[in-house]
């Protein structure tokens, strides 16, 4: 649990926000919780593993030793592979990944506008827009397939990613360990009923929810078991709220964030030494006159690039949240919050940034918005290379290759339509970043086509979904 080096940012090296005398604070606060608070362990099997590390249980209640938390913890791979059905593996440790976020349960509709509840048609179609852009290096399923069975919803959710992109397929929504079970079957189908090549190059990976403050649910600690017996990557995501479920600090819900991520990687190294783990913080501040997660503030901004610090410090990869404004819809709100937190987290070197495409808090989905931040992390990128680095162009000019006319002629040299904003008012003859931003997501959606599913894979999968 030392501090180790990162790749590079530039010639100046990776930003880093907390130092050493800051982790060694955090660390020491995060592991005195642990010890003495403990945390919620509602699964027995979990339970009984820590237990039998060296922890103590009072029921639920869970406290680890210091030296029982490093211990576990050290047996996590510091790195982690991200296969994909049709494409390289992803592997980090050597750049930020990109990803889009989930759950949104609203989207504003890319034909009419109109803002409307989610469907499972809208993860396929989000799926295929992630396919389309090589920004993009994963998919999450990105809203709520609200048409689907709530006990099934995150299988089908599942299934309609990847079935509409070769990119590795993050789920966030399979927290039940019978789901679980069914998903590991999923992926084995993917690579052919070849456990080993599961193992080595999952197609498919688990986020799952602790419970601020300093607890787990039952079932997605189970859940997560599953996974992780089966090889599939699962990170612990933890979003403290201060002022809520966590003291107004920082620093008090950045302790709070440790101290729950370190707790279910050590529930997962107890039962399943080495799995692939990953810990994920998405710290927010209330806002006061709601009670609600704000999304794009300041404090927001620098707790989560922080986790690259943090999961560098403790030898985890990492993951946090990125986009996901306050703002109702894109707009200059949601630009300055794209900017701020993509260029932060990036050059901090989080290993997995999560959120493209959200708006309002994480609640409403944008193809525009999702086109929009990718041109910022295309920047975002060029910056972090500094400059021996090759300057990518912008999202509109570099779509996919099997993309409609416009994007063809864009890749041919022919065009080149930036996304960056205006610096004269835009006239009826000249569209603004947004609405240029609509018609390619429009044009996407209806050209692009994914790599299909071999047709005996496809029909085994539906019958998994039952």
């Amino acid at each position: 649990m030392t501090h180790t080096q990162s790749p590079a940012a530039g010639a100046a090296g990776r930003l880093r926000i907390l130092g050493d005398d800051d982790l060694r604070r955090l660390d020491a606060a995060a592991l005195d919780v642990l010890a003495g608070v403990g945390f919620s362990v509602p699964s027995a099997r979990a339970r009984e593993a820590l237990v039998a590390a060296g922890a103590a249980a009072d029921g639920a209640r869970v406290t680890i030793p210091p030296g029982v938390v490093r211990e576990l913890v050290g047996r996590a791979p510091r790195r982690l592979t991200l296969g994909a059905r049709a494409g390289s593996p992803l592997v980090t440790g050597a750049g930020s990944l990109l990803t889009t976020d989930g759950c949104c349960v609203e989207i504003y509709d890319p034909e009419s506008g109109e803002k409307r509840a989610t469907t499972a048609a809208d993860v396929a179609a989000i799926a295929r827009l992630v396919d389309a852009l090589p920004a993009v290096d994963f998919c999450w399923p990105a809203v709520s397939a609200q048409d689907r069975p709530a006990e099934v919803r995150g299988l089908h959710e599942l299934y309609e990613a990847v079935a509409n992109t070769g990119k590795h397929v993050q789920t966030v929504t399979v927290v039940e360990p019978q789901e679980a079970a069914v998903a590991v079957e999923m992926a084995r189908t993917l690579c052919g009923d070849d456990d080993d090549r599961l193992r080595a190059e999952p197609p498919v990976s688990a986020l799952l929810g602790t419970v601020t403050p300093l607890g787990n649910d039952e079932g997605t600690l189970e859940a997560g078991l599953v996974f992780a017996a089966a090889g599939v990557p699962i990170g612990f995501v933890s979003m403290p709220m201060g002022g809520s479920t966590t003291p107004i600090t920082m620093a008090g819900s950045l302790v709070v964030g440790i101290a729950e991520t370190l707790g279910a990687v050590a529930a997962v190294q107890a039962t399943a030494p080495g799995a692939p783990v990953f810990i994920c913080l998405i710290p927010s501040v209330m806002d006061l006159k709601t009670g609600d997660f704000t999304g794009g503030a300041p404090e927001d901004t620098v707790m989560g690039a922080a986790t690259a610090d943090i999961g560098r410090y403790y030898g985890l990869p990492t993951q946090c949240g990125v986009n996901s404004s306050g703002a109702k819809e894109p707009s200059w709100q949601s630009a300055l919050d794209d900017a701020t937190t993509t260029y932060l987290s990036l050059l901090a070197g989080v290993d997995m940034l999560t959120g493209v495409g959200m708006v309002s808090g994480g609640r409403i989905f944008s193809c525009e918005e999702l086109l929009l931040a990718v041109d910022v992390a295309e920047r975002a990128r060029a910056v972090a290379a500094g400059l021996g680095g090759a300057t990518p162009e912008p999202a509109l000019a570099r779509p996919a290759r099997r993309g409609p006319p416009a994007a063809v002629a864009a890749q041919e040299g022919r065009a080149s339509a930036s996304l960056a904003l205006p610096l004269v008012e835009p006239t009826s003859a000249a569209p603004t970043s947004r609405a240029r931003a609509a018609q390619l997501a429009l044009d996407l959606l209806r050209t692009h086509e994914p790599p299909a599913l071999a047709p005996a894979v496809d029909r085994r999968l539906r019958r998994l979904l039952g």
